[in-house]
């Protein structure tokens, strides 16, 4: 059984270190002056400077926090208040609104962006902006993580019964919704939304489709620029590795805080 254990360990070791190989080696090569033999010549950070002082990409950056974040708000917001009335008016609607939500998890979101680019593009509605289409189908992506994240976390509250104790205490329920339930969910929320908004920003395919050359992220700007000054790139990948690792970082923390408190 210890030599089973200790095999396993290995594997796993040596699984992980294949992963993480081309990881490692973006990483020294972002750091070389010149890499054209079996050892870099030299190290540099001039890169890095480089790469955080280039105005595009530190525009494509910002470009993709805020498309991140404006359909993780709505998203939440609109999510919350299906549930409130769902949980206090119309609870047999649940299994509705719960097929709804669930519905884009069996859509491919490159499906989905060539469906809504074809069925909006070059009509006379707002939705044929480009922008606003992107956000929409951002939307329609979280939409799962968010509705299961918030759900988990009503029940987790018991959202029924403190409802009802507030009102009993003279309280009106959307007053008690708002002040009571909605600060017992928010550990919840920001570990949804913090999940949601490190998918959206790393996403590539679907803004390519959509708005890249109207709306250029991080991720379109690291694609235009595929061919040239690779060890800037090189820096620039590292970069966004940085801020999506400690996105995930504090998505972890805030599951791993809920766990406990739960526990």
């Amino acid at each position: 059984m210890n030599r089973n254990r200790k095999s396993f360990i290995a594997l796993k070791f040596i699984v992980a270190v294949f992963l993480m190989l081309p990881l490692i080696v973006t990483l020294i090569y972002s750091f070389s002056e010149r890499w054209v033999t079996l050892l870099p010549d030299g190290f540099t950070i001039k890169y890095y400077i480089k790469t955080i002082t280039n105005p595009q990409f530190l525009m494509g950056v910002l470009r993709g926090m805020v498309i991140s974040a404006v359909p993780v708000l709505i998203t939440n917001i609109s999510v919350l208040l299906a549930l409130y009335v769902v949980i206090v008016y119309m609870p047999k609607m649940e299994k509705v609104i719960q097929i709804l939500c669930l519905i884009p998890t069996t859509i491919n979101g490159i499906i989905l962006a060539t469906s809504v680019l074809g069925t909006y593009s070059g009509t006379d509605t707002i939705l044929a902006n480009r922008i606003v289409m992107l956000a929409l189908i951002y939307c329609v992506f979280i939409l799962p993580v968010t509705y299961q994240g918030i759900r988990n976390s009503l029940y987790a509250v018991n959202t029924s019964a403190l409802l009802e104790a507030a009102e009993m205490l003279g309280y009106r329920k959307i007053h008690s919704y708002l002040t009571i339930v909605i600060p017992a969910i928010l550990p919840g929320i920001a570990s949804s939304a913090l999940m949601s908004f490190a998918g959206l920003f790393g996403d590539f395919a679907i803004i390519k489709i959509i708005a890249s050359s109207q709306f250029e992220t991080a991720q379109s700007y690291l694609y235009r620029n595929r061919a040239t000054d690779t060890q800037a790139l090189s820096a620039a990948v590292v970069i966004l590795l940085i801020i999506t690792g400690t996105i995930n970082y504090f998505v972890n923390r805030k599951n791993s805080r809920n766990g406990r408190e739960k526990s």
